[in-house]
C-alpha cells in the first residue's frame, strides 16, 4: 500500500494563514492521486481553540479527500483531560479518524496495515504513555505495523533527558514510526523512522528554508519519496559584519540581497539575520532599514563592543598599574578613536582637568587654526 504522510499543517497560523490552508490542501489533493490513505501526524491546527472560520476551512479541505485520513493531535492542540481538542471535533463530524490511544486497520488487495496513534503528551510523560498504550494492545504480527506520534526526540533536540529516544522507538514492534512536531524533514533508523516536516513556514529558521511537501511511503518496497507541493518559498540569509564595515555598507549589502531575491521571487518570505560587532560608539539601532515589505523580516543582532572584551581591557589597565590620569586618557583615546583626529586626547584631558572654560578655549583655538 502507499501511504501519504502529512504533518504540522498549522491551520490558522496568523502570520501566514492563507499559506497554511492552501499548502495543506495542495498536499491532501495530491495525496488523493498517489496514495491509499493519509496520516496526519499532529499540529493540524495552530491553536487549541481555533476560530470557527479556521475549523470550517479545515473541514472543507478534508471533505475533498476520497481516501481515509487518520490523525492524532499535536502539542498545539493538546488540551486538558476530558476536554475536546479540534482534531477530535473534526472526527466527530466524520471528516477524519482520530487515533489518539486508538488503532485502525486498513486493508487492500490482501494486505493489511495496522496503525496505532499516540497524540502529543508532556515530554516527561511520553515514554510512560507509549509504554501503557503498547501494553494495552495486541499488535497483529502479520500486518504492516505503523506507530504515529508527535513528540520531541532526544537525539534530535536540545531538550531534557526525559524525552523519547530513538533507541526506545527502535525497540518497538513497528515497521514504520511516523513523528510530527519537528518542522524539518528527517529520516532515521534506516528509513524506519520518518518526520515529514511542516507544510507551512512558522518559525522563520534556517531549517525551514527548504521545499514544502509530504511523504509517500510504499509498504511493499519500504521506501519513501518526498513529494514537493506548490508553496510560497522561504529564503533565510545571514550576514556577519566586523568593525571595519561602515553602517552604509551593511545597509547596502542587506538591501541589495533583498532586491536580488525579489527580482525572481515576488511573493517569497525573506528572513535576514545580521550579526557582528560594530565600531565603538555605534549600536545596532543605528542601522536603519526602512521596509514596507510585510514578507521581509530583519533580525538585527549587531552589537557594540563585547562586555567580556571591555572587562578584559579594564583588567589589563589594572594589571599595568596605571594612574587615574593615565586610565582617563586611555579611555578618552578609546572613545575618540577613528572619530576625531584634530587634537591630542591627553592635551584635552589636561584642559578639562583645569576647567570647562579652559577646555572650550582650547577647542576654539584649534578651530581657528583649522
Amino acid at each position: 500500500m502507499r501511504i501519504a504522510i502529512i504533518s504540522d499543517t498549522h491551520f490558522g497560523y496568523a502570520r501566514f494563514e492563507e499559506d497554511s490552508y492552501k499548502q495543506a490542501e495542495n498536499a491532501v489533493l495530491d495525496a488523493n492521486i498517489k496514495a491509499d490513505f493519509i496520516i496526519l501526524a499532529g499540529d493540524v491546527f495552530d491553536t487549541k481553540i481555533p476560530k470557527l472560520e479556521t475549523l470550517k476551512r479545515a473541514a472543507e479541505i478534508f471533505n475533498q479527500s476520497k481516501i481515509p485520513i487518520l490523525a492524532i493531535h499535536g502539542n498545539h492542540e493538546r488540551r486538558s483531560k476530558g476536554m475536546i481538542n479540534p482534531v477530535q471535533l473534526l472526527a466527530s463530524i466524520g471528516v477524519i479518524d482520530y487515533l489518539h490511544g486508538m488503532e485502525k486497520i486498513i486493508g487492500k488487495d490482501g494486505e493489511k496495515v495496522y496503525v496505532l496513534g499516540v497524540g502529543s503528551v508532556p515530554e516527561d510523560l511520553a515514554s510512560e504513555a507509549l509504554k501503557k498504550v503498547l501494553e494495552s494492545r495486541v499488535i497483529p504480527p502479520d500486518h504492516f505495523k505503523i506507530l504515529v506520534i508527535h513528540q520531541s526526540i532526544k537525539e534530535l533536540s536540545v531538550g531534557g533527558e526525559h524525552e523519547l529516544s530513538l533507541e526506545e522507538l527502535e525497540s518497538t514492534p513497528f515497521d514504520l514510526i511516523i513523528n510530527g512536531h519537528i518542522h524539518e524533514r528527517i529520516e532515521k533508523l534506516g528509513g524506519r523512522f520518518i518526520i515529514p516536516g511542516s507544510t507551512v513556514v512558522t518559525q522563520l529558521k534556517r531549517e525551514e528554508a527548504r521545499e514544502r511537501g509530504y511523504i509517500i511511503y510504499d509498504t511493499e518496497s519500504r521506501k519513501n519519496e518526498f513529494i514537493v507541493i506548490p508553496h510560497r518559498k522561504f529564503f533565510y540569509e545571514e550576514f556577519v559584519f566586523t568593525e571595519d564595515d561602515a553602517i552604509f555598507d551593511i545597509k547596502g549589502k542587506v538591501e541589495n540581497r533583498i532586491v536580488e531575491i525579489r527580482s525572481t521571487e515576488k511573493e517569497a518570505i525573506i528572513k535576514i539575520k545580521i550579526k557582528g560587532k560594530l565600531k565603538d560608539g555605534l549600536k545596532g539601532s543605528d542601522l536603519s532599514l526602512p521596509n514596507n515589505d510585510p514578507l521581509v523580516f530583519i533580525d538585527n543582532n549587531l552589537t557594540a563592543q563585547n562586555i567580556k572584551e571591555r572587562i578584559n581591557q579594564l583588567r589589563k589597565i589594572r594589571d599595568e598599574k596605571l594612574s587615574v590620569r593615565e586610565v582617563a586618557i586611555r579611555e578618552l583615546e578609546l572613545q575618540l578613536k577613528g572619530k576625531i583626529t584634530r587634537f591630542d586626547p591627553s592635551e584635552l584631558f589636561e584642559k578639562l582637568s583645569q576647567g570647562v572654560d579652559e577646555a572650550e578655549e582650547y577647542l576654539n583655538s584649534l578651530n581657528k587654526k583649522g
